[in-house]
Formats: C-alpha cells, structure tokens, sequence
C-alpha cells in the first residue's frame, strides 16, 4: 500500500505581496483562512532566516497543517473577537526568531487590526525586559558636586551637553514664545475685546482668533502636529508671527543626545536614536531640511553641536595624550541609519571602513532560496581624524535594538572595545522599503493599515564575521551587569555606568 502525505497551498511563482494586490490578498479580504494562506506563503516566499528556524526545530509545512484547521473553524463563527484572532495569530509567528518582524492581520468581523511581535512576545520571559522598558540614562546624579563625576571647564562649568530634537518642542516654542504665537493671538483678543464699537471685520476677526486659540489648545493637548499644520494654512490670513507649519519628520527622526566629559578625560555619548545622518551629512541634510522652517534648522544645529562637542574633544584629548578613553551609550535606543556607524564607532576607527559581519539576501521563490554570504563593510569617518586606542565601553540592554546591535556587536571585533550590561534585543537583521521587492524577493509583505494582511520584514539576513545567526538572540556582553532599579530610582546611581568606567580606568 502506498502511503501519500497531504499537500498544502503554495506558489511557485513570485507573487506581488509588496502592495495592495487582488491576487495576492482578495481571499484574505472576508476569510481568516484566507488570511493565514497569505501569511503562511508570503514568509514561505520572503523570509530570510528558514534554514536557522530550521536548524531551531521549527517545521513550516506543520505549522500550515497545524493551524489552517484552526483559521478555518474561525471562518464557521459569526462573531470572531479580536482577542481570539490575536491569540491565535501570536501562536503561529511566535517560533519566529527575526527580531524586527512585526505582524498585522485585520479582523473583518470588527475592523480592527490585531498585531503579533515575536520578539517582544519572547523577550517578555526575560527578567530585564520591563527593566529595559521603564529605564532611561541619566546623568543628573552624577553633575552634582558631590558625586563630583563630570569634568569643569576653566570657568567653573560642568563639561555636559544634552539637546533632543522633536516636533513636540515645536509645538512647545509656538505656544510658549513671547510675542509670537499662542501668546501673540492671546494679547490680539484682549486687544479686539477691550474695543467697545469695533468694526464688522474686527467682529470677525476676533471670533477667529478665538476659535483658532480653542483649536491650537486642543491640538498641542493630543499632540495633534497634523490638525496643527492644517491649521496654519487655514488662518494664514490672520497673519499670526511664527504659525509656520512644524516639521513633522521629528516625528520619525528626532533625538536625544547627550555628552559629558568625565572624571580623567573620559568622553560619555548617549544617543537615544541612530538618526545622526540627517544632522551630520552635508548632503543628506539638505535634502532632509528642504522644506524645514527656522526652529526646526535651530533644533538641527543644536543637536549637531552636542555631537561635534563630543567629537572634537576626543580628537583633541588624544592628540594631547591625555583621553581616558570612551563610553558610548545605547541602551535603549531602537535603532536607524546603518550609515551612523560612521559617526559612533567610525569615528573612533580608521578610514576606509570596518568589516565585522556578514549579509545575504532572498534570492528566489524557494524557501531556501538565499544569496551566498557577502561581508558588510560599515562605513567609518572619511575626514582625517585619529584612531583612537584607549578604552572603548558600549553600554547595552534588551532595549538595544538594531543598529545598537550592530554597534554593540562591532566591540567585539575592536582589542580596545568592551560591551557591558545586558544582553542585547535579538533584531540584527537589515531593513528596507518596498522599492527593493523586484530583485530581492523580501520586504514588507503588503501595505500598512490597507491590506488584510501586513507584515514588517527584514530583506536580508545577517550573520557574524564567522557565520553565525545572533537573530533572536542578542549580543552578549563581555561584562554582564544587572541594573541596581532600586538604586537609580532612589539617587540616580547607575551601576552600569559605574562598571563602564571601572574597565575605562583599570582595563578590568
């Protein structure tokens, strides 16, 4: 008797799973089976690490075989909650081990969209991963005399810069600066209502002032930029100083950072966000900038200030022979711009480049279908500037996603460069956009909020200088240290920034 396996659906052809296409997604519009067949195809197609979840134990067919049944008995109910969809979404992606993959399925029967992060779902067993959530660096326990830890200048001064560029403190400088703005359209009313036979046109423009005061008021309460800007082109006729439309790209690309010269000529950075080129290249910033009114270009130049602080007075130092060495600061930070790289730790190396890890890419409609390894070389600073070869400390947590995995990953390929903390997120894997589908088989599968189906996706996968998979898994640290919580909350002492310069000062 001959024995025959059951087969399932799947495509040996590309399909257009980059946009809103009815072949791809028209099933998925009314069926929960329908959906699970996009998402258990387009990954089988588009996902870059099947040979490592493979070699983790994970079989894709039985996951098909395992829950289309169970996708199935959804489409026979009449009322399908989104709590049930989600569970059973969770289930399916949670074996997963690609640390950006973020899952959307929409729930036809209520039209919500319900989300599944296999990452997130696993770093939730890690005792860090709330500590990693509620912590954010300070170094206000360390500027005060006492503790003594950062440097003065010649006058007295604490050698510390911080500058965070977001659209909220445009909205803040619009509603708070005197003589313009909010405060302007406020004494303009009292103006208009002290009037006692004011004219028709002063009537009216009284009554807009009011209703533009009441508007703006409920747009900064909702941190609404959008209604904000769309208010600025509607009573532009009231000639308000400074309603200028804010730059709402602080949205995707604003930041904190922070630098502070430390006790023995140690240079801190903390960056909260890999979004230095736009800042930093003259090229990229003009392009970035284009359309930016005057107090986002302000908040730009005082960012790169901080930034050029920190660099200039490293160079500086070790021309003297007098630098301590580095402490780079990334716990938290969510990632951004692989080019970056050349304004952290490729500032800090040679010319020409560094290579310490390797890429390849989905290369045909086969599960298996992968590029060979090609090495990535991450770009270091073009302008003459010195190596610097005392001590390098990268300070990282389960916080520390993406380019801060990169980053946190390169110490271990620098003699000088030690990584301390926690072990780091598990998401190395690169990122793209859409524009990239037709020749390398991987990117979003679908469109945010319109397709039934969307899945945020990596486009290649990325491996150690020596072949190894760190998805899922994270940078270890060369020297671990769980944060005393209760003692930063009680004085601000950071006993992983305390380590930090205990390797900085002794080697240890």
């Amino acid at each position: 008797m001959l024995t025959l396996s059951a087969c399932h659906e799947q495509s040996d052809t590309l399909l257009p799973y980059d946009h809103n296409d009815e072949l791809s997604f028209g099933e998925a519009e009314k069926s929960y089976a329908g959906k699970f067949k996009v998402l258990w195809n387009a990954l089988n197609q588009n996902y870059s690490l099947w040979d490592y979840e493979r070699e983790n134990g994970l079989d894709w067919d039985a996951v098909y075989d395992e829950y289309l049944p169970q996708f199935e008995e959804l489409d026979k109910q009449d009322d399908v909650s989104d709590d049930d969809l989600e569970e059973l979404l969770a289930k399916v992606v949670a074996p997963l081990h690609d640390g950006h993959m973020s899952v959307m399925v929409k729930n036809h029967a209520t039209g919500n969209y319900v989300k599944a992060i296999p990452a997130r779902i696993r770093n939730l067993a890690r005792p860090d991963y709330m500590v990693s959530k509620s912590y954010h660096p300070s170094l206000k326990y360390y500027s005060n005399v006492e503790n003594g830890e950062i440097e003065v200048d010649e006058e007295g001064n604490p050698c510390y810069m911080e500058y965070s560029s977001s659209v909220e403190k445009l909205m803040e400088y619009f509603t708070e600066t005197q003589g313009i703005g909010l405060q302007w359209i406020v004494k303009e009313i009292d103006k208009l209502q002290e009037l006692v036979t004011p004219t028709v046109e002063q009537v009216d423009r009284l009554h807009a002032l009011e209703t533009l005061r009441k508007e703006i008021v409920k747009a900064e309460t909702n941190d609404d930029v959008a209604t904000f800007n769309a208010l600025a082109l509607q009573y532009d006729y009231l000639g308000v100083p400074g309603f200028d439309p804010i730059f709402t790209d602080f949205k995707d690309f604003g930041m904190t950072i922070r630098y502070a010269l430390l006790k023995g000529n140690v240079a801190y950075l903390y960056i909260s966000d890999f979004s230095l080129m736009p800042y930093l290249s003259e090229e990229y910033h003009k392009d970035f900038f284009a359309k930016a009114n005057s107090q986002a270009l302000e908040q730009a130049e005082k960012l790169k200030n901080v930034w050029e602080h920190w660099f200039d007075d490293i160079q500086q130092l070790h021309k003297n022979g007098k630098l301590g060495g580095v402490i780079i600061d990334v716990r938290g930070n969510g990632g951004g711009f692989m080019h970056d790289f050349q304004y952290v730790m490729g500032a800090l190396l040679p010319s020409g480049g560094f290579s310490f890890y390797q890429m390849r890419f989905k290369r045909g409609t086969g599960r298996l279908d992968y590029s060979p390894l090609m090495p990535m070389v991450m770009p270091t600073m073009k302008e003459a500037h010195e190596t610097i070869t005392e001590p390098i400390a990268v300070l990282a947590n389960c916080g520390s996603v993406s380019m801060s995995e990169i980053t946190s990953l390169s110490t271990k390929y620098i003699d000088n460069a030690r990584l301390i903390g926690k072990r780091t997120w598990g998401g190395l894997c690169a990122l793209s956009g859409n524009e990239i589908f037709s020749y390398n088989y991987v990117t979003h599968i679908g469109v945010e909020d319109v397709t039934p189906v969307y899945v945020y996706l990596p486009m290649v996968a990325s491996f150690t200088h020596e072949g190894k998979i760190l998805e899922g898994i994270g940078i270890t640290p060369d020297i671990e240290v769980d944060l005393d919580v209760e003692q930063f909350k009680l004085t601000g002492k950071d006993n992983q920034l305390d380590r930090a310069l205990e390797y900085i000062r002794t080697g240890k």
